[in-house]
Order: C-alpha cells, then structure tokens, then sequence
C-alpha cells in the first residue's frame, strides 16, 4: 500500500497577508499627499501602524508554518506527524480509539462537519488532536480517520 500524505494549508495565511497589504496600499495612496512630484505617507496615523503589525503578523506566522513544514503521512505500518525538524511515528497497534469532535461553530451553516480528530494512544494521558481543516485534502483526511476509527474498538 503507497503512502497518503497530507500537507499543512498555508493559503489562508496567503490571503490574509495579500488582502491587508492592498488595504494597507489603497489606505497609503488615500491618506498620503500629494507634493508635486513627491509622494509622502503620513505615517503619525495609527491606521498605518495597525495595518503594518497585520502584515507583519501574518508574514512572521507564514514565514514560521513554511519554515516548519507540517506533513501527515499513513503508511501501513501506522502514521506519521513529520515536520522540518523531526517525526513522530504512531503504530496503528499504539491507537486505542479515534474520537470525532467540532469545535464550536455556527451550526446553520455547517451542521455535520467534523474539525477534529482525536486519537487515543497507550502511551499518551491526553488525546492526539489532529485539526483536520488544517491540511490539504480534508475530506480524504477525514475517511482516512474513519476507517481507522472503525477498525478500533472504543476503550
């Protein structure tokens, strides 16, 4: 059986900083004078500053989940939570249950979806959360769980 790798979604932090860099673009165009052929930013308004500390959040926060590089893999021998600097490896024997949760959510417009996937190791007090909207192919993500999650038995 060939491996299933799931990737980290990094669009959303794509798009977030895209959007307030434009905003941050038409407001300095909006805002800044005009003198002659020179153009100044007024830079002592305090919307400046707000959409700069977005860009630069959401460029520190992209920069880091890039540099981190999170990748679940299954394979038949168990899963694996491997990033830039190191892996985990969980055996499928290692997995007592596989519990299904949403985290809090408006109801009427997404009633039956699943977030998160929590897995319940021997060697672990606490479950394993595992955001399943955080990566490529969720839906893929989400069987994959299940299947898994009908294998084994609840404790």
């Amino acid at each position: 059986m060939k491996e299933r790798i799931y990737k980290y979604k990094l669009d959303f932090y794509y798009k977030s900083l895209i959007i307030y860099f434009a905003a941050f673009i038409l407001y300095a165009l909006v805002r800044g004078t005009y003198n002659g052929p020179n153009f100044q930013i007024i830079f002592n308004d305090p919307i400046i500053y707000i959409f700069l500390l977005f860009i630069l959040f959401f460029l520190i926060a992209l920069i880091s989940y890039t540099i981190r590089a999170r990748i679940l893999i299954f394979n038949d021998q168990g899963i694996i939570l491997k990033n830039r600097f190191g892996e985990r490896s969980i055996k499928y024997d290692e997995i007592i249950s596989v519990k299904f949760s949403r985290m809090r959510v408006d109801r009427r417009r997404d009633p039956n979806r699943v977030r998160v996937a929590g897995l319940k190791l021997k060697n672990r007090k606490r479950l394993l959360r595992i955001r399943l909207n955080d990566f490529d192919n969720d839906k893929a993500l989400y069987n994959e769980f299940f299947a898994l999650s009908k294998t084994k038995v609840p404790a």
